[in-house]
């Protein structure tokens, strides 16, 4: 169709046809998006609902579980004259089932981890220039340094203990025993794993297979 041959009321009609199939294609549109939001509507509150159930659910069997193996951490610590103190107890049965309970732990300290930090790096600055010492400083340095949310870990303080003790120095002893007594780990959350046949069972709903 050539346009400019058209008289001007072709044109009108034209264009009012085009008008009109713009305005249907438009609703179109519109009634499917509302058709997809009333589905929304539709679908998601009733499964929202199950969820939360499921979730009340697993909130009393979790302290079930707590109340009943604390009995058992309760016995153990007086069956064995010890409480060690420790943040997981894991309870294994003869025919291969085991629930652990505990705590997830983040490393933590007092604002004294800074002075200690200070007096070590003043004892690493005494050391000469010769290879030994620079690699002892370079493997120092290393083990204080924070990870990415400027946290101390604990597990390298270790490794400082047993080299400042290998050192035999007062003063680096000393330094690492003021790290060693900022250490305020942080309790998360309590968890429980449990092991069927040596299989671990997934109890998050983001672990379970469909």
């Amino acid at each position: 169709m050539d346009i400019n041959k058209l008289t001007a009321q072709e044109r009108k009609a034209l264009m009012a046809e085009l008008e009109a199939e713009q305005a249907n294609e438009k609703k179109r549109i519109a009634d499917e998006r509302k058709a997809y939001k009333d589905l929304v509507n539709e679908v998601v509150p009733p499964l929202v609902e199950k969820l939360q159930e499921m979730s009340l659910s697993m909130g009393r069997l979790k302290s079930l579980v707590y109340a009943e193996m604390e009995r058992l951490v309760a016995m153990k610590n007086e069956v064995y004259k010890k409480d060690d103190g420790q943040y997981t107890h894991t309870f294994s049965t003869d025919d291969g089932l085991s629930i652990t309970i505990g705590y997830r732990v983040n490393d933590g300290w007092d604002d004294t981890v800074n002075t200690g930090i200070a007096k070590v790096e003043e004892y690493i600055k005494s050391f000469g220039k010769d290879e030994e010492s620079i690699a002892l400083v370079s493997l120092v340095l290393r083990l204080l340094s924070k990870d990415a949310k400027g946290q101390l870990k604990a597990s390298r303080v270790l490794q400082l203990k047993k080299l400042a003790d290998d050192t035999g120095d007062a003063g680096f002893i000393d330094a690492i025993s003021i790290i060693q007594d900022a250490y305020r780990p942080v309790r998360t959350k309590q968890f429980i794993a449990v092991k069927v046949g040596g299989k671990d069972l997934p109890l998050s709903i983001t672990e379970v297979e469909m």
